[in-house]
């Protein structure tokens, strides 16, 4: 209580009512509010809950990617495999959108199950242009039809989940020297298993024999991966080549698979390494070869003639005088006698024999891809030694009984063969236990939560301000007026402020009075001297704020509740 010389101020009745008054509810204080600001209340304060909410569910809220255009048919199935594995999605037309931060799981996933290619979208083809078309947009409609029907053919095999055909249609041309042949390149995405080569050369075949004059080796085909099925491009040589290198790999994996499933039970996957190599022979070699038996003879055809004649018969030629010496000729006796005693004949005889000897015409033909050598080397990790007694473990080669019968093993699994000259190997080494070095640091802002939480605290630090700024302050100028308009004056702060401020030091001086020129009463209240001068009730006053802060603020407030009233 504040006592003065001839007026006494008390505080202390007031004092008490006015903290019953604070003590009121926020009900109570509602109640006695009138129609339209507790309209105006709920209104703000809903449209602020709202934007508070609105802004932690959009920082909650994880960016959405697209994965594509897609037709009816592809959309079912990414939505079913969305659906099984649980992942949201949003959907905007023909196009669906994922979570950022699952866009290359959902990608890998959807590979795997052959859905990772989105639609394209021609069809501003079969669109009608207008009143007229020209004959290049009829002929352009046309090659893009018979493109359309192709695809939609060789995605009818069960390997093939996707195909685009582009056909090059050279112009046609009256001179036959100057005719171009066309050419098509067939772009297709595998289903697990990927194609055989029986597939592709059907493929090859539906293309080249649905457009006319296009030859077999001038269709290129290729998978999504950029791998070559079919070149249209190369030479025979080149694409004879590949066939072989394709075949090789082939059967190095084969014979790899082999050995891994032999060892791998026995070492176990970490304990060995291996390694196939195998020559083949392409050479095409194709033979005839004729053999005949001349030990077994048989008598095919035979002519036999003979002439035989005995006696002295005259000869000559018919109706001609013959053997009568010419006339008065002298005929010597001697030569008359002898003639006599030589006895004329003849004999002739002539065979002719053919044969039929065993005749062999073999026709061979080798088989092309014919194995050479097949090479397998095998490194065998050291194993462990007994557990001493220090507990220390030590490593130890394999004995050559083992390595013996992991090679007997692994003779029996590739076919070994001396006579064709194959070589195994088995090596037992200590293996190296690499260390994989740590992947450099990636920073901080380059990590994928580093966003997500910038994002959240945005979020939060905007629903505090709008919580703290804009309903607290609205609550209480709605719930307690009065407080609202004490606290809309500022006039009586920034007096008293300002008197503490730019009366410090007269304040100081002030105390330093001697005690006559003010004194405490029986109660403890202060007894202001008669002061004649405003000089002097001002730095009266000074004095008794900068001693009693607490005091001087209750007189005030109790001075603005009786002006309200």
């Amino acid at each position: 209580m504040v006592v003065g010389t001839g007026s006494n101020v008390a505080t202390s009745g007031q004092s008490g009512g006015v903290q019953e008054e604070h003590k009121s509810g926020v009900m109570g204080s509602i109640g006695n509010i009138d129609m339209l600001r507790q309209v105006t209340m709920i209104l703000a304060l809903a449209i602020c809950l709202a934007l508070a909410v609105f802004v932690m569910i959009w920082a909650q809220e994880p960016e959405y990617r697209p994965l594509g255009q897609m037709n009816t048919q592809e959309m079912v199935q990414v939505l079913d495999e969305l659906d099984k594995n649980k992942i949201p999605y949003q959907i905007q037309g023909d196009v669906v959108k994922i979570p950022e931060d699952k866009y290359q799981d959902v990608k890998m996933m959807l590979s795997r199950a052959g859905l990772d290619q989105a639609a394209t979208n021609d069809d501003y083809l079969s669109k009608d242009s207008g009143f007229g078309v020209s004959q290049r947009m009829e002929q352009a409609r046309l090659k893009h039809s018979q493109e359309q029907n192709l695809a939609r053919t060789i995605e009818e095999l069960k390997s093939v989940s996707r195909a685009k055909v582009i056909l090059a249609l050279p112009k046609e041309n009256v001179f036959a020297r100057n005719r171009s042949k066309p050419s098509a390149t067939v772009v297709v995405s595998t289903r697990r298993g990927g194609l055989g080569q029986e597939e592709v050369d059907s493929i090859v075949d539906i293309v080249a024999s649905a457009v006319h004059n296009l030859e077999p080796n001038k269709v290129t085909v290729t998978d999504a991966n950029g791998r070559l099925l079919n070149s249209g491009s190369q030479d025979g040589v080149s694409a004879i080549a590949r066939r072989e290198l394709e075949i090789v790999q082939q059967k190095e994996s084969e014979y790899r698979n082999k050995v891994e499933s032999i060892l791998m039970p026995i070492l176990g996957p970490e304990n060995f390494t291996s390694q196939v190599d195998v020559s083949m022979d392409f050479t095409a070699v194709e033979q005839t070869a004729k053999r005949y038996n001349p030990d077994l003879p048989a008598l095919r055809s035979e002519m036999v003639v003979e002439n035989n004649s005995n006696g002295n018969t005259s000869g000559g030629i018919p109706g001609a005088l013959s053997n009568q010496p010419p006339m008065n000729a002298d005929i010597p006796q001697e030569v008359a006698s002898e003639s006599t005693s030589v006895r004329s004949g003849s004999n002739h005889k002539e065979a002719t024999r053919n044969y039929e000897l065993n005749e062999t015409i073999s026709h061979t033909r080798q088989q092309v891809g014919t194995l050479r050598r097949v090479s397998v080397s095998v490194a065998v990790d050291f194993k462990n030694a007994p557990v001493a007694e220090d507990g220390s473990v030590t490593r130890v080669p394999r004995t050559e009984q083992e390595l013996a019968n992991i090679r007997r093993l692994l003779e029996g699994a590739v076919g070994f063969n001396t006579q064709r000259g194959d070589m195994i190997e088995v090596v037992t080494v200590p293996f190296m236990d690499q260390l994989i070095e740590d992947a450099p640091a990636v920073e901080v802002w380059e990590q994928p939560w580093f966003w997500r939480g910038v994002k959240l605290g945005l979020g939060t630090l905007v629903a505090l301000v709008i919580v703290v700024f804009v309903i607290s302050p609205m609550l209480k100028r709605i719930v307690y007026p009065d407080s609202a308009k004490m606290l809309d004056e500022p006039k009586v702060g920034d007096e008293l402020a300002e008197i503490e401020d730019q009366y410090a030091a007269d304040t100081l001086g002030m105390l330093e009075r001697p005690e006559a020129e003010y004194s405490y009463a029986d109660d403890g209240s202060i007894l202001i001297p008669d002061l004649h001068k405003d000089d002097d009730m001002i730095k009266a006053i000074r004095a008794i704020v900068a001693n009693e802060p607490e005091l001087s603020t209750q007189v005030v407030k109790n001075w603005l509740l009786e002006d309200d009233k």
